[in-house]
C-alpha cells in the first residue's frame, strides 16, 4: 500500500511539472511574439528607409532635370535620319544617345544682348550701334556664326547640341516627319508659303508646334547651328565633296524655306565663319 506522503509530493511534483511547462509554453508565446513584432518593425523601418531614399532620390533627381528654360530629354535609342530625301539625309535607322538638357526656344536677340554687354563681343551685323532693331527684343538672335554661338553657350555654361541631339529633340522617338507628328499644319511653324518670303517672328509663337519634349520653333523661324561637321551617316555610301569638317550642320526650316524644309531630319550647312539672317541657335547642357 502506497504511504499517503509519497502520494501527496509526487502529486505536488506533478502539479509543479504542469505549471512549469505552463509557464514556458507562456514565455515561447512571448518570445515568439516578440520576434515576429521585431521582424515586423524591421520590415516597416526598412520600407520607410527605402521610401524616403526613393523619394529623396527622386525629389533630387527632378530638381536635377529641371533647368529653367530648357527641356529634358532621356536617354535612349530615336530614329535618325531618312531613306525618303537626300542620300546625305540616310540611311534612316536607330541609335542610342545619353540625356541631355536642351532650350526650349531658340537664344532671343535681348539674351544675346547680355552677352555682347558683358563680353564686348562683336553684335550681328544688322544691329545698330550694338543694339537689336526695335520691338525684336524676344525673336531669334540671327547673323551669328558657329564661332559666336559657340563664345554665347560657353559664356551662358552651356553648349551647342550636337546634330544627333538636336534630331531626337525635335523628333522624339517615333520617327515624325514634323515636331508635331507626320502630317503638316500650316499654323504650326514660320516657314514660307512662297518665294522664300517671309519675315522672323516672336519666339515660342507656335505653341501647337512643339516637339515631343516640348521645345518649339524646330521645324521654323530660324535654322539652328550644331556642334557637328557635315559628315556622313554610318551605313552612307553616297560620296560629297562638302564632307569633312569645312562646314557646320544647321538644321530646322526657317521663315525663308518652305515646308518641304521643315522636315526634323533635313540637314543644311554653313562655313563656321558665315552668318546669315535666317540662321540662329539653341543651346545645350
Amino acid at each position: 500500500m502506497i504511504n499517503p506522503r509519497v502520494r501527496c509530493e509526487a502529486q505536488a511534483k506533478k502539479q509543479m511539472r504542469k505549471a512549469e511547462n505552463r509557464k514556458c509554453l507562456k514565455l515561447s508565446v512571448f518570445y515568439t511574439l516578440c520576434f515576429f513584432h521585431f521582424l515586423l518593425f524591421t520590415f516597416l523601418l526598412c520600407h520607410f528607409i527605402t521610401f524616403s531614399s526613393y523619394k529623396c532620390l527622386y525629389a533630387a533627381d527632378k530638381k536635377q532635370r529641371e533647368i529653367p528654360g530648357m527641356v529634358f530629354v532621356p536617354a535612349g535609342e530615336f530614329i535618325m535620319g531618312t531613306n525618303e530625301s537626300f542620300p546625305y539625309e540616310g540611311p534612316r535607322r536607330k541609335i542610342y544617345i545619353d540625356s541631355f538638357h536642351i532650350d526650349k526656344y531658340e537664344v532671343t536677340n535681348v539674351q544675346y544682348k547680355r552677352f555682347i554687354d558683358a563680353t564686348k563681343h562683336r553684335p550681328p551685323r544688322h544691329w545698330k550701334n550694338g543694339d537689336f532693331p526695335g520691338g525684336t527684343d524676344d525673336y531669334p538672335v540671327t547673323n551669328v556664326s558657329y564661332y559666336d554661338a559657340h563664345l554665347y553657350a560657353k559664356w551662358a555654361g552651356k553648349r551647342l547640341p550636337t546634330e544627333m541631339e538636336w534630331e531626337k529633340a525635335a523628333r522624339g522617338i517615333d520617327g515624325r516627319r514634323y515636331p508635331w507628328g507626320g502630317t503638316w499644319y500650316d499654323n504650326l511653324a514660320n516657314v514660307s508659303s512662297w518665294l522664300g518670303l517671309g519675315w522672323l517672328k516672336k519666339t515660342g509663337v507656335f505653341v501647337e508646334g512643339k516637339s515631343p519634349y516640348g521645345c518649339l520653333d524646330m521645324a521654323g523661324n530660324a535654322k539652328e547651328i550644331t556642334d557637328s561637321f557635315f559628315q556622313p551617316y554610318p551605313g552612307c555610301i553616297y560620296k560629297n565633296d562638302k564632307f569633312g569638317k569645312m562646314y557646320i550642320v544647321v538644321r530646322g526650316g526657317s521663315f525663308k524655306t518652305s515646308k518641304t524644309l521643315a522636315a526634323v531630319y533635313i540637314r543644311d550647312i554653313i562655313k563656321p565663319d558665315e552668318v546669315r539672317y535666317d540662321v540662329g541657335f539653341r543651346c545645350a547642357k
